[in-house]
């Protein structure tokens, strides 16, 4: 596996993993926490897509 695709993949499971927890903190009612796990997972997902796009301009 490519590294550049390694990349992607943990980025996947990192937003995988705080779409998770947003959704159980929405079953209890602690909307802040929804919004903080939804907040971050966007600009964790947004980076990890822009540095696989743009993977060789970066290396």
């Amino acid at each position: 596996m490519e590294t550049r695709h390694a990349v992607l993949a943990l980025v996947a499971l990192v937003t995988l993993v705080m779409t998770v927890r947003a959704l159980v903190a929405g079953l209890d009612g602690d909307f802040g926490t929804v919004g903080r796990q939804v907040g971050v997972g966007g600009v964790v997902l947004a980076f990890g897509v822009g540095l696989y796009r743009n993977w060789e301009a970066v290396g």
